[in-house]
């Protein structure tokens, strides 16, 4: 699979979901506004001294900022939390680069999977979902391009494999939250309902 088609996928299925499926308001405004701006973009690179920059990432690295400058109060939290997402995404890179030999299937998904299990463990809330992830794989990104620069001549920070990486993380553990919620739901609507029995 090319990279960027997971990135482009799920952003325009967001896109969709937002536009025909949510209530109108300020969260679905956001919504919009986020998938079609990092969608518009994705193409435009930033160069600077060393390599370039995409400009989608710069754009998601913006909105993380002003996420934790709203939560200053949980400032240790989430600078912990971004740094140990950006540690296992660069240790990963690291193994997978000097080690391929022993991965067991694409690296790509290898990452997904273990990001979205770190994830599980430390967000509190639904929005933890999007902006940790952003932070973290920014910061890991770039240690990681500087870390191979003498291998590579040249730095990219948020190529589409890392879109891949960052937009597969965030809808994982955004589908796992919902199917927890549906079947919360579930039991709570079937717990109803044996009450309502027994008193029957």
């Amino acid at each position: 699979m090319n990279d960027g088609t997971l990135f482009y996928w799920f952003m325009w299925m967001g896109w969709i979901i937002a536009t025909f499926l949510i209530k109108k308001g300020s969260v679905r405004n956001h919504s919009i506004f986020i998938t079609l701006t990092g969608i518009t973009l994705s193409d435009t690179f930033i160069p600077f001294s060393l390599g370039n920059i995409n400009a989608t990432f710069l754009f998601f690295l913006c909105i993380g900022l002003i996420y934790l400058i709203k939560h200053t109060d949980q400032l240790f939290f989430y600078v912990t939390s971004c740094f140990i997402v950006a540690t296992a995404y660069v240790s990963l890179e690291l193994f997978a680069l000097y080690d391929p030999v022993k991965l067991f299937f694409d690296k790509k998904y290898m990452i997904i999977i273990v990001l979205a299990s770190l994830l599980i463990l430390f967000t509190k809330t639904y929005r933890d979902l999007f902006y940790i992830p952003i932070i973290g794989l920014v910061i890991g990104d770039t240690v990681f391009q500087f870390l191979i620069y003498r291998l590579s001549a040249t730095i990219e920070i948020g190529s589409l494999y890392v879109m891949d990486l960052l937009v597969s993380t965030s809808m994982m553990l955004l589908f796992m939250v919902v199917l927890v919620d549906m079947f919360k739901k579930l039991r709570r609507t079937a717990f109803n309902k044996v009450t309502s029995a027994k008193q029957i």
